[in-house]
């Protein structure tokens, strides 16, 4: 006696579906994901000057502070080494000492990372904002924030902000 196997088949799915819910998924996930946001630098610039004077002004050496980030992140402020968090300290004291009258230099070499400098500039404006709250505080009794946009605009025109960056055109990092 022979005994007769039954083929099974096996029944085969319906996809037609399948790219509709592929296409949700996609969405979902786009929605659903957060990006990474680039770093950068907020600066408005000074309005171009029509007037051809170019004449160099002259800056006591009392009233300069030269910052230089190296190659391997360190940061020094007039040759000595100094850390991140004390900058900014630094900075407050020494505009507050030479008023109006300061320059603040800043000279980054191009193998120095990106963070690193992005961490000066951040000390650099949170002290320009210190000396103009204490300003405010001296002139009006109110905080910066508190002010109204004409006081505002009196005492950031007496604290203005007076930083020149030396770029090296020469090096590998810099465009002509």
């Amino acid at each position: 006696m022979l005994i007769r196997r039954n083929r099974h088949r096996v029944p085969s799915l319906n996809t037609a579906s399948t790219a509709d819910i592929s296409f949700m998924l996609l969405i979902f996930f786009l929605v659903t994901t957060s990006m990474d946001v680039d770093k950068g630098i907020t600066r408005q610039l000074p309005p171009v000057e029509q007037t051809e004077d170019t004449t160099p002004t002259e800056i006591a050496r009392d009233n300069i502070m030269e910052i230089a980030v190296a190659k391997d992140n360190k940061i020094s402020v007039n040759g000595k080494p100094v850390a991140i968090n004390g900058l900014r300290r630094r900075i407050e004291t020494f505009v507050e000492k030479a008023g109006d009258k300061h320059l603040i230099t800043i000279q980054t070499d191009a193998d120095a990372a990106y963070d690193t400098y992005f961490e000066l500039q951040n000390e650099l404006v949170a002290a320009y904002a210190s000396v103009r709250d204490k300003e405010s505080m001296r002139r009006y009794g109110r905080h910066m924030a508190e002010l109204t946009p004409s006081q505002r605009a009196t005492v950031a025109s007496t604290c203005r902000q007076h930083v020149a960056e030396n770029y090296d055109n020469n090096t590998k990092g810099g465009d002509r």
